[in-house]
Formats: structure tokens, C-alpha cells, sequence
């Protein structure tokens, strides 16, 4: 799509539908929500198992060919928290038989992964889930795109795991790792100012305020049907 086309009263009739959607058919397969969740595409959004936990403020996004699963195996006790203002793009993967604690402000590019467990067994392939450490992501830790993180990895404040690396052992924090298996690239600036997804929801206009100035500007100038012929007749025009 070229262009949002959609004139902005049919925006918010979707986005209220997908709201609904979420709150009747998402939110019970959490054991807590926190505070505005915001879900793009939750009809692609998987929860497998108990425990798992969301913090205030989260946003989610996922497609039909890039779900967003949540896993929390039964043995010997999966368990998933996401801290507030935590961001979650399509293809991303939460797996855990342990623990997996993620900070607040955290960011997860699309098609990342994270796991506490190998999953089978090395020596019993008959076996699962296998060996198992817990997994920590501190505040504002950004997880980049198709990264993984292995079990028993700590990933310490502010640091950010580069596209594709592979992560298994712990990040310090204030870097940028990358590679397989990753390593240190590069330290954080410390005289500069780290501005963390919080600073949407906490500034002197509230987040919805400015969504909703940004969607004025944008599709107000809209028509219904030329939203229409751009679905049915589409142009480079349109």
C-alpha cells in the first residue's frame, strides 16, 4: 500500500474493532494485563500455557505470516513477564520452561526470539524440555531484528543486541553486541540522553492526544470512495 487511504472515521471504526477483539478473546489468555495495552493485529497473537504476564502500556503487533507467540511450557514451570512500555513487532517469540523476566522500555524487532531451554535433551533427543536457565532482559534493552537470545543469558540496561546476532552468554549493559556468538561492538555514549518508550506515555501530551493529532493530519483529507477505488482499482495514484 502506498498510502493510507482510509478516511479517519473508518480508521477508528478499526481500530475499535480490534480493541474489542483483543479484550474478548486475547486478555483471558494472559494471566494480567496491565494498563492500554494496544494490539495491532491480535487475531495473530499466541498464547500458549500459563503464566505469562504483561505490563502497562504494551504494544503488539502481528500478521497472519508473522504471529506473535508467547510459550510457557508446563515442566518444570514456564513463566513470562513484560515489563511496562514494552514493544512487540510481528514474528517475535517468547519461549520459556524456566523464567524469562523483561524489563520496562524494552523494544523486540520483528521475527526476534527468545528461549530459557534448549527444548530436548542433548543426550535423550526423546527428552524436553531440556536443560533450562533463566533469562533476563533489563530496562530499555533493545532486542534487534531475528536476534536470539539464548538460556541463562542476562542482558544488562540499555543495551542492544544487533540484527541476527546470537546471544549466549550475558551482555553488560550499555552496549551494542552483535555477531555469532555475539560480542561487543561498541559502548553507549554516557554523556548522551537515552530517551526510553516511557517518554510517549508520560510527557505533557498523553499518547492517545498525540496519535490522534497525527491521524487528524493524515487522513482527514480522506474520502470513503476513494479508499474504495483504491481497493478495488488501485493506480499508482492510488
Amino acid at each position: 500500500m502506498r498510502k493510507d487511504h482510509r478516511p479517519l472515521w473508518l480508521k477508528r471504526v478499526s481500530a475499535t474493532y480490534h480493541r474489542l477483539w483483543a479484550e474478548h478473546f486475547l486478555h483471558p489468555q494472559f494471566d494480567a494485563v496491565g494498563a492500554r495495552l494496544v494490539v495491532f493485529g491480535p487475531q495473530h497473537v499466541e498464547v500458549t500455557g500459563d503464566n505469562v504476564r504483561l505490563g502497562d502500556h504494551v504494544h503488539m503487533m502481528a500478521k497472519a505470516d508473522a504471529p506473535v507467540r508467547f510459550t510457557s511450557y508446563a515442566e518444570p514451570g514456564g513463566h513470562i513477564e513484560i515489563g511496562d512500555y514494552t514493544i512487540v513487532l510481528p514474528g517475535v517469540r517468547i519461549a520459556s520452561a524456566l523464567s524469562i523476566k523483561v524489563g520496562q522500555n524494552c523494544m523486540f524487532a520483528g521475527h526476534s526470539y527468545v528461549s530459557d531451554a534448549d527444548w530436548h535433551d542433548i543426550y535423550d533427543r526423546t527428552a524436553a524440555p531440556g536443560g533450562v536457565r533463566e533469562v533476563v532482559l533489563e530496562d530499555n534493552v533493545w532486542v534487534g531484528d531475528s536476534a536470539i537470545v539464548c538460556k541463562g543469558v542476562t542482558v544488562g540496561e540499555n543495551s542492544v543486541i544487533g540484527a541476527g546476532a546470537v546471544v549466549a552468554s550475558d551482555v553488560p549493559a550499555n552496549v551494542i553486541v552483535a555477531g555469532n556468538p555475539a560480542r561487543v561492538i561498541r559502548e553507549l555514549d554516557p554523556e548522551r540522553e537515552l530517551v526510553r518508550r516511557e517518554s510517549l506515555f508520560t510527557g505533557e501530551v498523553s499518547y492517545e492526544e498525540g496519535l490522534e493529532a497525527f491521524e487528524r493530519w493524515v487522513l482527514t483529507p480522506n474520502r470513503f470512495r476513494t479508499w474504495l477505488r483504491s481497493k478495488l482499482a488501485p493506480t499508482r495514484e492510488l
